[in-house]
């Protein structure tokens, strides 16, 4: 007995290990994306502000509030991730609780399952802050 729950543990932080390693890879990978598109200064919040980074926002120096979800093929909340991020930005970053907090979704890939399309990456917002976007 005590031989099979040490497997789920070692399965469990095995586990783990993958996912923060997709998230960090998914948000480094957003971040380059994002120099490319002109925002030169943009760096991950774990490289440049553990207080962002600390609120859900995992990209910062460019102007709105990026989390990056890498996975997830089912169970992800987005309303519950940007309110998490637009509340946490509210108590500690309350002048960047302004700008548009946006959830960028990298849907996992299953060979042979999933195919490749432009759905597969995701940008998810509330209308008022997409109101506030284009109104840029």
């Amino acid at each position: 007995m005590k031989k099979q729950q040490k497997n789920i543990e070692m399965d469990s932080k095995r586990q783990g290990k993958t996912n923060k390693r997709k998230g960090s890879n998914a948000e480094r990978e957003y971040a380059a994306k994002f120099r490319e598109m002109g925002f030169d200064k943009c760096i991950t919040a774990r490289l440049g502000s553990k207080l962002h980074d600390n609120c859900g926002v995992d990209l910062i120096n460019i102007p709105f509030n990026v989390q990056v979800k890498a996975g997830y093929g089912r169970g992800l909340n987005y309303s519950q991730v940007l309110f998490y991020t637009k509340s946490m930005l509210q108590q500690n970053i309350p002048d960047e609780a302004e700008l548009p907090v946006i959830c960028i979704h990298k849907k996992p890939k299953k060979k042979g399952v999933t195919p490749e399309n432009e759905f597969n990456e995701l940008v998810v917002m509330s209308f008022n802050d997409f109101q506030k976007l284009i109104q840029k």
